[in-house]
């Protein structure tokens, strides 16, 4: 039987146990740890960002942008300029790519998009990734040889090799400008997407 003082003592006994009692744990996730790039990392990631659908569509408009502007005024018109056009950004393109896995490679710098776990804006971020590479066991940012060499070598090859002999050299830095210009917004896109 329950008397008085059995209520009493449960009731002590509740109210003593909640103010007292520890809160339910909530896991929080740990930010993930930075690990270099494998080869095998790296050489994906050359694959995907010089020959995969991201570089087919740069190619597909910046042909686009150039058969409006008529550049290289020696090329036709019609579709036999856009497939030159198309094919001379896919080589550009290329060229920037290689560019950039080999001198990525060779100064261990990372070129992945990887999630920063900070509050900076999504602009702010694809420019960074526009200059900058994670580098090191830590994966600082740092301004990065690979990022800023390649456009320049795309646009440089296609201007000494396929370009039309004549070309205003007034192109050629159109033609950089343009590539920066992609590798931004294919970076903003990513950054949209992705984060």
């Amino acid at each position: 039987m329950f008397s008085l003082a059995t209520l009493q003592c449960m009731a002590q006994h509740r109210t003593s146990a909640l103010p007292d009692a520890p809160a339910p744990a909530i896991p929080v996730a740990e930010p993930a740890l930075y690990s270099p790039p494998t080869q095998s990392n790296r050489f994906k990631n050359y694959v995907l960002t010089t020959f995969g659908p991201v570089a087919m569509v740069e190619a597909a408009v910046r042909g686009g942008i150039q058969q409006k502007r008529d550049k290289p005024s020696e090329w036709p018109q019609g579709g036999q300029g856009y497939a030159d056009r198309f094919g001379s950004a896919m080589g550009e393109i290329a060229v920037r790519g290689t560019t950039e896995y080999v001198l990525s490679d060779l100064f261990k710098e990372d070129l992945r998009m990887l999630p920063c776990g900070c509050s900076d804006s999504k602009f702010k971020l694809a420019l960074a990734d526009t200059f900058t590479a994670k580098r090191g066991e830590g994966g600082g940012r740092s301004l990065s040889i690979a990022r800023i060499a390649g456009p320049v070598s795309g646009s440089l090859v296609a201007y000494k090799t396929w370009y039309p002999s004549g070309t205003p050299r007034n192109e050629i830095a159109s033609e950089i400008g343009l590539n920066y210009g992609f590798v931004f917004l294919g970076n903003l896109i990513h950054e949209s997407t992705h984060h």
